[in-house]
């Protein structure tokens, strides 16, 4: 900002304060002038002089300062915030529940292995014969999609306390100013003239108007962003990713610091936001309070003197008739005579030039006879105005004092009142709690015992009819009772055949639940037989496919065995073959040595 913009503010504070004087000026100077010169002036102001006179003056103004750190801290994240509403992380939750048979839907290894874990609270029947198990109740899994992270918890705790931090902030800095600021000032005065009694109550506030970025140059931007982070903050709050959180546990105390918190950028924005929220104890602005002196000097007390009285002559000057348009002015007085020996000392001390006439002698002795005299009289009227301040200084302390004292016991007394007030409200209450209490009860009498009291309400009549009428009106009377017990057995009969039919669609409606829970057994039972069908054929179908694999595998095992003793019988037959071979060839050498041992021999 450039220093002939930032310094705009102070020139239209100097323009406007040179135009209230000047104008200020142009009143004393022309308008006070013209009347100071009447002899009305001078009585009024001595009237109001010697009445009693009451001042308050005040005037306070309030500065606003700012710390931009919040500021700065909460809008970095708030990029991170409005990433994670519009696409939050999400999980896929299995929560376990126990429902009826009926109601299940799907059956599994699971729903199996808690029957057996918690079957003693669930087995409705069990066949020791046959095994059968016939449960009432079975667990089921429901899954959904839930938001409810650590990581999401800890961003609607993030969300919540900035709003709550932004929102204290906001409210007060842009809340209403009080009315105890601004300049105020009130007059009241009680002139007892020869002629009229004069009283005027005068009451003025001057407070400017709280519009922060109208009026604030140098922190406009500052506020402007705080608006925008309430406004944010408030649309947040509305979100449907807030909403779907409202039940969800908040986060308290230190961080679990997940990989989520320690990798993701978006949450890790959430983490120094939450950090910083955590840590900041600082109310983040300063509100100033600058107040100037009341005081009350002789010039504030004469403009107000003059005020009094240009507000009488308009009041005088707009009245019809001519008695109450008159104005009281003193009555002019007969011009003393001078001694000559006093006149020559004066003349001796006030002048030099010997040569003056007669005339300009007694003109100029009558002029500084008249500025002693007005001197005089000034000095004297302001030590009784002196003396008239620290009288109504005593005064208004007097009153401060009484005021107070009796604002004490004003509250005291409004204290006592509401206490009162609340209790008798809670003895109304504590009543009319009560006598709706006996009401219902009454209502609920009534309506179960309407037709007795009917009936005797009706015998009632009847035996006070009898009573009260003439012998001339028995034959009548007569009639109208036995209408009456006519229209009294008719009703007996229509009740009595009311509650049979109400007891035929009873007994109506019972077979045919009956009837439903039949058919629902029924339809159990097959449901049941089929599931026990189905169970039978996959347990069949798993023994067979047990034994086909039982089977494969000792064939398997067969052919492994097979497979040895034919590699056996192979080595052995190889063998076989060797040792034949070798026989064989043993044998021959055996038989030619017999052979030449036989010829040997012969020889």
């Amino acid at each position: 900002m450039s220093e002939s913009s930032y310094n705009t503010p102070q020139n239209e504070q100097s323009e406007k304060k040179s135009l209230i004087d000047s104008i200020y000026l142009k009143y004393t100077k022309s308008v006070l002038r013209a009347l100071s010169s009447t002899e009305f002036y001078e009585y009024f102001m001595n009237e109001l002089a010697g009445a009693h006179n009451e001042f308050q003056f005040s005037n306070r103004r309030m500065e606003k300062l700012l710390d931009f750190t919040w500021i700065d801290s909460i809008e970095s994240a708030l990029s991170a915030i409005q990433h994670i509403i519009s696409s939050p992380r999400n999980i896929i939750r299995e929560d376990e529940l126990i429902v009826d048979v009926a109601h299940v839907k799907k059956s599994d290894s699971s729903v199996v292995r808690h029957l057996a874990q918690h079957g003693s609270s669930m087995i409705q029947n069990f066949d020791e014969e046959t095994g059968d198990v016939r449960p009432n109740k079975l667990m089921q899994k429901l899954r959904e999609d839930t938001v409810e992270l650590y990581e999401n918890r800890l961003v609607i705790t993030v969300i919540e306390n900035a709003y709550r931090f932004v929102r204290i902030r906001y409210d007060a800095l842009f809340g209403a100013m009080s009315d105890e600021f601004g300049a105020k000032l009130k007059f009241s005065t009680d002139i007892t003239g020869v002629t009229e009694n004069i009283h005027m109550d005068m009451f003025m506030h001057i407070k400017e108007r709280d519009d922060i970025l109208s009026t604030d140059n140098k922190h406009r931007e500052a506020f402007e962003r705080i608006a925008r982070l309430n406004r944010l903050f408030t649309a947040f709050m509305e979100t449907p990713f807030v909403k779907s959180l409202a039940k969800a546990t908040r986060i308290k105390g230190a961080l679990m610091k997940t990989n989520v918190l320690k990798k993701n950028p978006y949450y890790k924005e959430i983490v120094k936001l939450y950090e910083f929220l955590q840590k900041y104890d600082d109310i983040g602005y300063a509100i100033n309070v600058i107040e100037q002196t009341p005081e009350v000097n002789e010039t504030l007390q004469t403009d107000m003197f003059h005020n009094v009285m240009f507000n009488y002559i308009v009041l005088k000057n707009y009245l019809d008739e001519d008695k109450g348009r008159e104005v009281a002015v003193p009555a002019k007085g007969k011009k003393r005579t001078l001694r000559p020996k006093f006149i020559k000392e004066i003349i001796e001390e006030l002048t030099e030039d010997y040569d003056l006439p007669d005339v300009e002698i007694r003109k100029v002795l009558i002029e500084e006879l008249t500025k002693s005299d007005l001197m005089k009289e000034e000095a004297e009227e302001r030590l009784r105005l002196v003396e008239e301040q620290e009288r109504l200084k005593r005064e208004e302390e007097e009153r401060l004092r009484r005021e107070k004292e009796e604002e004490e016991e004003r509250l005291r007394i409004e204290k006592e009142k509401e206490e009162e007030r609340i209790r008798k409200e809670k003895e109304a209450e504590e009543m009319r709690i009560k006598a709706e209490r006996m009401r219902r009860e009454m209502e609920d009498y009534r309506r179960g015992n309407i037709f007795k009291r009917e009936l005797e309400a009706l015998f009632g009549k009847i035996s006070s009819r009898l009573e009260t009428r003439e012998e001339e009106e028995h034959l009548r009377l007569s009639q109208a009772e036995k209408q009456e017990f006519e229209d009294a057995a008719r009703i007996l009969e229509e009740q009595e055949q009311r509650k049979k039919e109400e007891n035929e669609r009873l007994k109506k409606r019972l077979e045919e639940e009956k009837a439903q829970a039949l058919w629902e057994k029924q339809q159990e039972e097959l449901r049941r037989k089929a599931e026990e069908e189905a169970r039978l054929a996959e347990e069949q179908a798993r023994k067979e496919k047990e034994r086909l694999i039982a089977e494969e595998a000792q064939k398997q095992k067969d052919r492994e065995q097979l497979k040895t003793q034919l590699a056996e019988l192979e080595l052995f037959m190889n063998n076989l073959e060797s040792s034949i071979k070798y026989r064989r060839n043993y044998k021959g050498e055996d038989e030619e040595n017999g052979e030449k041992t036989e010829s040997g021999a012969a020889g």
